[in-house]
C-alpha cells in the first residue's frame, strides 16, 4: 500500500515528504496554512522578495524568521502550518504573471500493486478583488492505471464551457518528488506484468513525464516525438505510430536514425536518453548547415522551445527534408524566425547567432514586441532601409528598432491600395458601446496604418490577413483616446489584446475587454487577457451594451460628405482628406483676376477656393494638420495657383509647432528644389508624376 503526502519546504526550496501525521491524514480545510507571496523581477527593489500575508492586519508583511512550518513577520505576528507560495513575476514592463492557484499539499495513494495510482493536490484559489479576498479549495485528482494504459483527470474552470483538465494549467505542475514516487509505483506495476521494471532517465518533468510513461514505459522519449515523426507514421491516411514504434520497443534510437537517414555523432545517442528533443535540434542544425558539434551540444539539453516556439509543434517534412511547424500561426512565426536566424548567421557568423538563439531559447524571453520586429523584418526585408537593418544588427530586438521598423512599414503602407472590409452580422455585432468605451472594427485597410502609428505596433502589416478574413482587428477607445488593439482569429478567438507599444493592458481596460469578450462569447487564448472572476462579472453585469451603427471614416467620404460633416465629428486626417478631394475635383488652377485686391492671405483664399474654408480657417487657428493640408494645396497647384514658397512657409509653421510630418515634408520639398534648381523643372516633374495614381509620387527623389 502506498500512502504519502508532501509539503513545501522553504529551507530546501522544494517539496518534501510530510512527517506530521496530521498533515498526511486530515482534510485540508482543517489544517492551518501560511500564505506567502513572492515578488520577483520588479524594478522597485522594495517590492521584490518573499512576504507573508497577515489576516489580522489584512496586509503583506516582511518576514523576520522562517522555517518549514513556522513564520514570524517583522511586525511580530506568528504563523504556523503548511506553506503555500503565490508568485507574482514581472518578466518585463510589458509582461507580468500572477498565480492565483496555490498548492498546499500533494498526496499519493495506491491500495495495492494492481490498483490505480492516485495523485491529488489540495489547491487554494486565492484572488484579490477590489481589496476583497476570495478563497476556495479545490482537489485536483489524477488517477492512473498503467497496465490498462488509461488515466482520469479532474477538470478546472470558472465557467462550464471553459473547463479543462487541471494538468493543462501552467500554474500547477506536479513536483519532481511526487513524479518520481509515482513513476516508481508505476514501474512496479509494469514489472508484475512484463517481468521488467523500466528505468526512466528522461529529463522531462511533471505531468508530461507521467502521461508519457503510461503510453510507452520502456521508452517515454519517443512519445514526445510523435508529432515530429507524423509524416513517417501515416498509414493510408491513419496513424501508424504504434506500428513504427511499438509499445515494447526498447531501442527506438536506431529506428529514428533509419527514418531520418542520418549518421549523427555518437554523443547524440547518449543525449537522446535524457532529452528526446535533441533529435529536433540536431535536424535543425543539419538543415542550417552548422557542422561544429561544439556549437550544438548545449542546445541538446533544451527540451521546451526554440525562441518562444515550442519544440513539440515542429515536425520533419521528409519530402522537403526540413524541420517546419504544424500550426498556421506558429508556421508564420517559424518561417520568420528561420529567416532572421539565417540572416543573423550570414551577417555575424554562426557562433554569434547561436549565442543569441540559446539565450532566448533557454530563458524563453522573446516578447510580443520582439516578435513584431522579427515578423516585420521577414515580410518587408527588401523594403527596409539599410540604416534600420544596421541598427537591428547592432542593437538587436530593442524598442528603438521596433519603432524604426514600425515607422517604415507604416510609411510603406500609405502606398498600398486601400480596401473596404465587409463583415457578416456576427462580426458586426462586435462593434458596440460598453459604458463609456467603444469597440470598433477596421472597415477599411486605410485605418491599419493609422492604428499602427497610434499604438506604435506593426498592425499595418496585417492588411492581407484582414482582407482575407484570417484576422479581425478591433480597437478600443474612450474620451481619453485609443486604449487597446485586439486581434481575433477563427471568428471568435482573441489571440492578441495589447495597448500602445505592445504593452499589457491596465486592469481597468482589461476588465472592460473581458466583459466585452464574454458578452460576445469570444474565446480568450491563454495569457492574452487576465480572466475575470464571477464576482467581477456580476459587478459589470449592469453596464449597458449598445450596438454602434456603421459610420464612415473620413478616409471613405467623398467631397460633399466631408463638407457636410458636423464640426463635432472632425477627427485626425479630416483636413488632409478634404484637401485631397478638393484637389481631385479641381482640374485647373484657380486665381483671382488681376485687378482684385485682398487685405490678407485668408481673404484671398476665401474668394479663390471657398470649399477649402475649413482648411484655412483651422490653419490660421494653429491646427498643424490643416497647415500641412494648405501647404499641399499650394504645392499641388490644383485649386490654387502653384506656389512652392507658400507651401514651404506653411510646412515650416507646422514643423515649428511640433509636427514631425510637416518637418519631413519640408525637407523633401527643399531637397526637390535643390536637385531640380528651377521652378520650371519642378513644375515639369510634378506634371509627370501626376500622370500616375496619387500625389505621393511627387515626393519621390
Amino acid at each position: 500500500m502506498l500512502d504519502m503526502a508532501f509539503q513545501y519546504s522553504y529551507e530546501k526550496k522544494g517539496w518534501i515528504k510530510c512527517t506530521n501525521t496530521d498533515y498526511i491524514k486530515k482534510d485540508i480545510e482543517r489544517l492551518p496554512i501560511v500564505p506567502l507571496v513572492e515578488w520577483e523581477g520588479y524594478e522597485d527593489n522594495n517590492v521584490n522578495g518573499l512576504k507573508v500575508y497577515c489576516y489580522k492586519h489584512d496586509q503583506e508583511e516582511e518576514i523576520k524568521i522562517m522555517n518549514d512550518n513556522r513564520v514570524i513577520s517583522a511586525d511580530g505576528c506568528i504563523f504556523e502550518g503548511l506553506l503555500g507560495v503565490k508568485k507574482c513575476i514581472e518578466k518585463s514592463r510589458r509582461e507580468h504573471h500572477y498565480s492565483s492557484l496555490i498548492p498546499y499539499r500533494w498526496r499519493l495513494f495506491q491500495r495495492d500493486i494492481y490498483s490505480s495510482i492516485n495523485i491529488a493536490a489540495d489547491v487554494l484559489d486565492a484572488q484579490c478583488l477590489n481589496r476583497r479576498r476570495k478563497y476556495r479549495w479545490y482537489n485536483f485528482a489524477f488517477s492512473i492505471d498503467v497496465i490498462k494504459r488509461k488515466c482520469v483527470i479532474s477538470q478546472y474552470g470558472y465557467f462550464h464551457g471553459n473547463r479543462k483538465e487541471w494538468t493543462e494549467l501552467k500554474e500547477v505542475d506536479i513536483p519532481d518528488v511526487v513524479v518520481d514516487n509515482a513513476l516508481n509505483a508505476m514501474g512496479e506495476s509494469v514489472k508484475m506484468v512484463y517481468g521488467i521494471k523500466p528505468s526512466v532517465l528522461s529529463q522531462i518533468k511533471g505531468k508530461n513525464k507521467i502521461k508519457a510513461y503510461i503510453e510507452r514505459p520502456f521508452d517515454i522519449n519517443i512519445v514526445f516525438l510523435k508529432n515530429f515523426f507524423k509524416r513517417f507514421t501515416r498509414d493510408n491516411g491513419g496513424d501508424g505510430f504504434d506500428k513504427v514504434f511499438s509499445y515494447e520497443e526498447k531501442d527506438n534510437y536506431k529506428i529514428i536514425c533509419k527514418l531520418l537517414d542520418i549518421k549523427p555523432p555518437k554523443c547524440l545517442r547518449k543525449v537522446y536518453t535524457y532529452n528526446p528533443y535533441s533529435i529536433v535540434w540536431y535536424m535543425l542544425f543539419k538543415q542550417w548547415e552548422i557542422k561544429d558539434i561544439n556549437y550544438m551540444q548545449k542546445f541538446f539539453c533544451l527540451d521546451e522551445c526554440i525562441a518562444n516556439i515550442y519544440l513539440d509543434k515542429l515536425y520533419y517534412n521528409p519530402s522537403e527534408k526540413i524541420v517546419t511547424s504544424t500550426e498556421q500561426e506558429t508556421l508564420n512565426r517559424w518561417k520568420a524566425l528561420v529567416f532572421y536566424c539565417r540572416w543573423l548567421m550570414k551577417r555575424k557568423g554562426e557562433k554569434n547567432m547561436l549565442k543569441w538563439l540559446y539565450c532566448v531559447s533557454a530563458e524563453k524571453q522573446i516578447s510580443e514586441m520582439q516578435w513584431d520586429i522579427i515578423l516585420s523584418f521577414y515580410r518587408y526585408h527588401n523594403n527596409l532601409s539599410e540604416e534600420v537593418k544596421s541598427r537591428l544588427l547592432k542593437d538587436g530586438l530593442t524598442g528603438y528598432v521596433h519603432d524604426a521598423i514600425s515607422m517604415e512599414v507604416t510609411s510603406l503602407s500609405e502606398d498600398w491600395k486601400h480596401t473596404r472590409v465587409r463583415y457578416d452580422e456576427k462580426i458586426l455585432a462586435y462593434e458596440c458601446r460598453v459604458g463609456e468605451y467603444e469597440f470598433r472594427l477596421v472597415h477599411n485597410t486605410r485605418m491599419l496604418p493609422k492604428l499602427g502609428a497610434i499604438f506604435n505596433n506593426c498592425v499595418a502589416t496585417y492588411r492581407d490577413r484582414v482582407i482575407n478574413k484570417k484576422s479581425v482587428i478591433v480597437y478600443l477607445l474612450n474620451k481619453s483616446g485609443y486604449q487597446a488593439c485586439i486581434e481575433i482569429q477563427r471568428e471568435c478567438h482573441i489571440v492578441q489584446a495589447l495597448g500602445k507599444y505592445n504593452r499589457r493592458l491596465p486592469n481597468d481596460i482589461n476588465r472592460i475587454c473581458c466583459f466585452w469578450a464574454n458578452h460576445h462569447k469570444l474565446v480568450i487564448e491563454p495569457g492574452k487577457l487576465k480572466p475575470l472572476s464571477d464576482e467581477e462579472l456580476i459587478d459589470l453585469a449592469n453596464i449597458e451594451v449598445e450596438k454602434i451603427p456603421y459610420i464612415k471614416e473620413v478616409d471613405e467620404m467623398n467631397l460633399n460628405e466631408l463638407l457636410a460633416l458636423d464640426d463635432s465629428r472632425i477627427v485626425d486626417g479630416y483636413y488632409l482628406r478634404l484637401e485631397e478631394m478638393i484637389s481631385k475635383s479641381n482640374k485647373q488652377n484657380l486665381s483671382a483676376t488681376y485687378w482684385m485686391e485682398f487685405t490678407n492671405e485668408k481673404s484671398k483664399l476665401s474668394y479663390v477656393i471657398p470649399d477649402g474654408q475649413r482648411i484655412y480657417e483651422a490653419a490660421f487657428a494653429g491646427n498643424t494638420e490643416a497647415m500641412r493640408a494648405l501647404g499641399f494645396m499650394y504645392y499641388r497647384g490644383k485649386g490654387l495657383k502653384r506656389d512652392c514658397d507658400k507651401a514651404m512657409q506653411w510646412f515650416l509653421k507646422a514643423a515649428d509647432l511640433g509636427s514631425k510630418e510637416a518637418k519631413l515634408e519640408l525637407e523633401r520639398l527643399k531637397c526637390l528644389i535643390k536637385q531640380l534648381e528651377t521652378e520650371r523643372a519642378l513644375a515639369i516633374l510634378y506634371a509627370l508624376n501626376n500622370l500616375g495614381d496619387g500625389w505621393q509620387g511627387a515626393w519621390a527623389y
